[in-house]
């Protein structure tokens, strides 16, 4: 009996501890020695360069099946250490980059940045994923992800296969891209040479233009489902987007305890935002989870009446607790799109996991344009910020959005700093100019902390 007992103890200590890192998984594990891996030369057999393989897409929601004899080589310009990019492996050639769907966690304990990875596509399959071409291997369309084109490389078999792991090397170094640069990439679409590069992006102000949502001048994207394991998991009474106001989320993105803690507060239920005297006010945009919820009662009350049954107001109301409470239960982790602005007026957004250990972390007030979190007192104007980190297309209804991925914690101690080569020194192709430049700057860096008064309170911290 007492060894039952100690057995039950370590399970149930077992448990608890996994309840803890749970939001962590993406990222748990230990980085490999490099010199305890065999890497491989496969530079005889390569055959295409990323883009010409990315070329072979040639139609939309029609994905290819890779049939004729290809090897790709690149270098690997993405991590899942700080748990912003999950699955996924991105690599990067002198043509171009591309988002590999390996899937597999902690991947940055084998795949390492720099590092040389050749793949031999031959039997994978190339798809399209919201306006980004992405490497995997053929999507069961009748199951629950038949929404996407390409499916994970997620067997032992099929990543030893088709990937292998070369040398390793210094870190591919940021270009800047200029605004007109990603401007005219957007026009191109899919196929531009930019998307999936890892980049510095310059002057961003936080905020979007009035357009699509004319009545918006910030915004955040995200969406949440009541029931994530619906057989209709995209229905409208299903899913409810949030992408005509900020709601008062000032962080990168969103933990499933602060999520739950949002739709407690009720804080989603109607919009928030700071007015230009730095108050609160909630009268400036829809109600999403309310239409949501609604939408909920109206065909539960449809189809209570096809039974001959007239719901009550008092049996609305329970209803519309049951959902919320269903909303809550079902609450997790929220990727999250902050909407920014270059001089040309570009969008770009950037998007943060809920999985990522900077999530949940503030934006620096300077960079919002508001109140200082610890100094309410001090107000700012909004201030332009240098980003560093793939950059990919987002095609969406409302239009394609450009958006930034960080591959470092932009929230870190800011005395690391990161080198970048500056747009005067990177060819048309986006390649670097013989004899180029670099310039290093912080992750996310405010070029001031002017505040309305015009006080210098020092670098962004």
């Amino acid at each position: 009996m007492k060894k039952l007992f100690i057995a039950f103890a370590a399970l149930a200590a077992l448990v608890s501890c996994q309840s803890l890192i749970e939001e962590w998984q993406p990222v748990l594990g230990s980085p490999k020695e490099p010199a305890e891996e065999e890497f491989v030369n496969y530079d005889s057999r390569v055959t295409h360069t990323i883009a010409q393989l990315k070329a072979m897409y040639t139609t939309s929601k029609t994905p290819v099946k890779i049939e004729e004899p290809v090897w790709i080589k690149g270098q690997v310009v993405s991590s899942d250490r700080t748990g912003n990019v999950y699955r996924e492996l991105y690599i990067q050639d002198e043509s171009g980059a591309l988002d590999v769907k390996v899937g597999r966690s902690s991947m940055y304990s084998d795949y390492h940045l720099g590092q040389w990875i050749y793949i031999y596509a031959t039997g994978l399959t190339l798809g399209e994923y919201d306006g980004t071409l992405q490497l995997g291997v053929k999507s069961d369309t009748s199951g629950p992800n038949a929404d996407y084109e390409v499916a994970y490389i997620d067997t032992q078999l099929l990543i030893d296969s088709h990937i292998f792991k070369g040398k390793l090397d210094e870190r591919i170094l940021p270009i800047e891209v200029t605004p007109e640069q990603i401007k005219a990439a957007v026009t191109e679409g899919r196929q531009s040479p930019l998307w999936g590069r890892y980049v510095c992006v310059k002057d961003l102000t936080y905020g979007c233009k009035k357009g699509y949502y004319t009545h918006v001048d910030e915004k955040v994207f995200f969406f949440i489902y009541k029931d994530p394991n619906a057989k209709d998991k995209k229905a409208s009474s299903n899913r409810f987007f949030f992408s005509d106001g900020t709601y008062s989320i000032t962080r990168w993105a969103i933990t499933k305890a602060r999520m739950t803690t949002f739709l407690k507060e009720g804080r989603l239920d109607a919009g928030f935002d700071w007015a230009a005297d730095g108050g609160l006010r909630s009268d400036r945009y829809d109600d999403p989870l309310g239409e949501g919820i609604e939408l909920n009662v109206k065909a539960y009350a449809e189809e209570q009446a096809s039974w001959g049954h007239t719901l009550t107001n008092d049996e609305k109301e329970a209803y519309r607790k049951t959902v919320r409470d269903e909303i809550i239960r079902n609450a997790g982790a929220q990727s999250l799109s902050q909407y920014f602005l270059l001089p040309n007026n570009q969008e770009v957004a950037i998007r943060s996991s809920g999985y990522g250990r900077f999530a949940d972390k503030q934006i620096p007030a300077a960079i919002l344009g508001r109140k200082d979190y610890d100094n309410p007192s001090i107000e700012y104007e909004h201030n332009p910020v240098c980003v560093i980190g793939l950059l990919s297309l987002y095609t969406a209804s409302s239009g394609d959005t450009p958006q930034v991925t960080f591959i470092e914690d932009p929230c870190e101690p800011l005395e690391k700093e990161i080198a970048y080569v500056p747009a005067s020194d990177v060819n048309a192709d986006y390649t670097l100019k013989e004899g180029y430049s670099t310039v290093k700057v912080k992750r996310v860096l405010s070029y001031d902390r002017m505040d309305v008064n015009g006080t210098d309170h020092g670098r962004v911290e």
